[in-house]
């Protein structure tokens, strides 16, 4: 009776038990109830632009390019074919290794024309702002500092030239007022006895692509170290003139200053101007023309600038000059209708050969501005580092590295 009565109590526990399994999953406790699958949230605008921008720079860095050969059926320049262009990677915003975004709150900018003042390399760029998307604190014009002569594994920033809070300011101020002043933009840069010259133009307003209404090119000064600028009101040429963009180029004791009008429409002209006389407005002369053996005409005063004949037919637009070594030529590269090319020439005031292409829009979208430095060349000048801008949704300076073959 008793074993019956054991063997009903471990009867009924038995299936309370298994009961209790099946309720709870296996556990001495009930199962919980399942958790929904976690909805994946929304991006913000600034994290859609900011994936968008690495999709496109992990396929620009893919690319490694050579375009035609120079036409030259008289053997007359050394340049012969620009091969092996490619991306080394960002110079500006939280894509590149100065993560100028978080650092220096410069989300996004352009340009990067650049100047060496002894061992330190000063880098201005152009509109900058706090999102990549170009909004928030807007500011004409930033500049940064770097001591690295190293361009090929990339360029890094010493500092950014800031406020007190650390984040880059505005160096010569534009009034952000359409049909007044929209901006102050950057077109090159000198130093002279270690003084900092930055020419900018003034923008009165913009138009369609690469339309802009000018109203004066000029130049900025700074004393220290790029810090603090004094524009100088008596250098300044008028935004009609062929000299609303200029970038200055230092040979010897002579400053050859080419320019061009609003835009990228136009032709380029070119004036000289000792360097010691370099603050002086009466000094400068103008290419007018050429002498049978091919020499320069320069002409003084107003009757110079109006008469300025063209050093680069148009269109023309962000110019950079360089004395390559390796060539024994003088580079110009600029953006011509929707493609930067290259161009080389004896003397500066030419005559230039025909265009190389060294960066085309349809591998590069959004290019524009190709700015070098005789400082970032490598094997013997062979090799050229370039500063190239790209428009959305990266809006951002990427370092280029193209190679010269004679």
């Amino acid at each position: 009776m008793k074993r019956t009565l054991q063997r009903k109590i471990k009867g009924s526990v038995a299936a309370a038990l298994a009961v209790l399994l099946l309720v709870t999953g296996g556990c001495g406790v009930p199962s919980p109830e399942p958790e929904p699958e976690p909805t994946e949230k929304p991006l913000t605008a600034a994290e859609k632009t900011r994936q968008e921008g690495e999709a496109v720079i992990a396929g620009l860095m893919e690319k490694n390019l050579t375009y035609k050969p120079l036409r030259d059926p008289e053997d007359r320049y050394a340049l012969n074919v620009v091969k092996n262009i490619h991306m080394i990677g960002m110079v500006t915003g939280e894509y590149s290794e100065n993560q100028t975004s978080s650092r220096y709150g410069v989300g996004g900018t352009d340009l990067g024309v650049s100047v060496n003042r002894g061992d330190e390399t000063f880098i201005f760029f152009g509109d900058t702002f706090k999102n990549e998307d170009q909004t928030d604190n807007w500011r004409s014009n930033t500049a940064a500092v770097t001591t690295d002569s190293d361009y090929t594994d990339g360029i890094t920033f010493d500092r950014m030239i800031a406020t007190g809070t650390g984040k880059a300011k505005e160096l010569i101020r534009g009034r952000k007022s359409p049909g007044s002043e929209v901006t102050k933009i950057p077109t090159g840069a000198l130093c002279i006895d270690g003084a900092l010259y930055l020419s900018f133009m003034s923008v009165r307003r913009w138009g369609e692509p690469g339309v802009w209404d000018c109203n004066y090119g000029g130049v900025a000064k700074s004393t220290d170290g790029g810090e603090s600028w004094e524009i100088l009101k008596e250098l300044q040429w008028p935004g009609e003139s062929r000299f609303c963009q200029m970038y200055p180029v230092q040979e010897e004791d002579m400053v050859y200053v080419p320019g061009i009008g609003g835009g990228r429409g136009g032709g380029a002209a070119l004036m000289r101007v000792p360097a010691g006389s370099y603050e002086d407005f009466e000094a400068y002369e103008y290419l007018t023309g050429y002498n049978e053996d091919g020499s320069p005409i320069f002409t003084p005063g107003e009757e110079g600038l109006a008469r300025a004949i063209d050093l680069l037919r148009k269109p023309v637009g962000e110019m950079s000059f360089m004395y390559s070594e390796y060539l024994e030529e003088w580079l110009v590269t600029y953006i011509s209708g929707q493609d930067i090319i290259m161009r080389s020439a004896k003397e500066i005031w030419g005559p230039y050969s025909g265009p190389v292409t060294i960066a085309a829009q349809e591998d590069f979208p959004g290019l524009y501005g190709a700015f070098m430095n005789p400082r970032y060349v490598s094997e013997d000048g062979k090799k050229i580092g370039f500063l190239m801008s790209l428009w959305l949704p990266v809006y951002n300076v990427a370092l280029m590295e193209m190679e010269l073959e004679k």
